[in-house]
């Protein structure tokens, strides 16, 4: 009888979850709560861009502008969140207009293969992964940041969706068996990690929640069968634009079999007993992951289709880029009370969701980094190369994350490792906590930081 209770309570959550606007707010709420860091990205430009690229100094300032907003605001500052975005952000836009001359009709804006927009958006990716994953244990980390375990859209629901769309945005389509030989060098160290961490946690009996990817599974397995996936599903098509709709079509397929009884299936409180049990909801979610990931491939392609751009052919790319966001936020908005936003499953609605929140960053970095912070004298110049011309651009912070993202993302779990273990982060104080994570965030950024320094690049 408690069993029966206890299901139909599940099922009622789980209407109640799909049937309002609890999703539509989560998501839109979601999207605010990563302005500081944003902003942080801003203030770094404007306040540390004429100090070197590779001073101490320039990078601890930064770390003050990035990571001390982000502890606070994840945490004992939750609740003015909005306050600080909002009055960071008109600060900021009356000093660009009042101080920045704009840039001449005649600039040429360069595009390259690897834009500054889609740097961005991958640090974005890392440093907000960074401090969540060990902000999450602290009590004065929000319930309401905390992942979803069916439908919803909250902060850490995002964390997984934009690595899927930032390794797509820098990868390249499969156009033959050879390219998919050329996949051991990505995939494999991926997979690689993600069996060392399945095998070190059973290990040492460290708690993971099954309900994420499941019981072995974990985000680096996931990043490593999504890229091999989706070079497969790739070598179907004979051109770039041919992969808008495999992937148009991947998602739609996807959705109709969750609706057909898998999310049920996914999200029931069936025992995580046998391989594919156990493992349910990584292995459900993974064409969802394939589809976002090509649908990042054919965006990349599309953006860096120009290797440059006048200022009315920037401009004319970013309204297509904002138009394109403003539907698939409507979209978002429908998929809430038709078939639900769920990261677990990757379903139609969260798919969308993700890729509504990278094109609104794209255009807000577009904006600031593109188009009011670059600097005519510099950036013109033809012996300037996109790299050179980034430098200049970027904060010290996030090319340290550019260079060597995955490193910090390895070391970023393994201090959440050791910090769960020593310090009993569940019962720290709000003190303790800003404190803790503080150094945290330093420790972490620092090492990339020293890695950039000194040219090392491994991952």
């Amino acid at each position: 009888m408690e069993a029966e209770v206890a299901s139909f309570v599940e099922h009622e959550l789980n209407d109640a979850d799909l049937k309002s606007w609890r999703s539509i707010k989560e998501s839109l709420d979601s999207f605010l709560t990563i302005l500081p860091t944003i902003l942080g990205f801003v203030l770094s430009r404007l306040l540390c861009g004429h100090l070197p690229m590779l001073s101490t100094r320039r990078f601890l300032l930064e770390l003050l502008l990035i990571g001390l907003p982000t502890v606070i605001l994840i945490t004992v500052g939750s609740a003015y969140s909005y306050t600080y975005s909002l009055m960071v952000s008109l600060a900021v836009l009356v000093y660009i207009y009042g101080n920045i001359a704009p840039n001449p009709p005649n600039f040429v804006y360069k595009v390259g293969k690897r834009p500054i927009v889609f740097t961005l958006l991958r640090a974005t990716a890392y440093s907000g992964t960074c401090a969540a994953i060990l902000a999450v244990d602290f009590p004065s980390y929000p319930t309401d940041y905390r992942k979803s375990r069916t439908f919803g859209a909250a902060v850490m629901d995002m964390g997984i969706g934009l690595f899927v769309v930032t390794m797509g945005l820098v990868s390249h389509r499969a156009r033959s068996i050879a390219d998919l030989r050329k996949l051991r060098r990505s995939v494999i160290p991926l997979l690689v990690l993600g069996l060392a961490r399945t095998i070190v946690i059973t290990l040492i009996d460290y708690h993971q929640d099954e309900t994420e990817y499941g019981r072995h599974l974990n985000a680096f397995f996931i990043l490593g069968f999504t890229k091999l996936l989706g070079s497969c599903y790739s070598l179907l098509v004979n051109s770039d634009e041919q992969l808008l709709g495999v992937a148009i079509g991947l998602i739609f397929l996807h959705e109709l079999v969750l609706q057909l009884g898998l999310s049920d299936f996914v999200m029931s409180t069936a025992p995580h007993e046998g391989f594919f049990s156990a493992n349910r909801e990584g292995l459900s979610s993974l064409h969802g992951c394939v589809a976002l990931y090509l649908l990042s491939i054919y965006f990349a392609k599309w953006y860096t289709s120009h290797d440059s751009l006048t200022y009315q052919g920037l401009i004319r790319k970013l309204k297509r880029i904002l138009f394109v966001a403003i539907l698939c936020w409507k979209l978002v908005f429908i998929s809430s009370f038709l078939t639900g936003v769920a990261r677990v499953t990757f379903s139609f609605g969260y798919v969308i969701w993700i890729f509504a929140v990278s094109l609104s960053l794209i255009v807000i970095y577009a904006f600031f980094f593109e188009l009011k912070l670059v600097r005519p004298d510099i950036c013109s110049k033809k012996s300037i190369g996109d790299d050179v011309q980034k430098s200049i651009s970027l904060p010290t912070f996030v090319e340290s994350l550019n260079m060597n993202g995955l490193t910090h993302f390895m070391i970023s779990n393994f201090l959440t490792g050791m910090v769960n273990m020593s310090l009993d982060p569940g019962h720290r104080s709000d003190l303790e906590s800003v404190l803790i994570l503080s150094i945290y965030m330093f420790v972490c950024a620092g090492v990339v930081f020293l890695m950039l320094k000194k040219g090392i690049r491994v991952a």
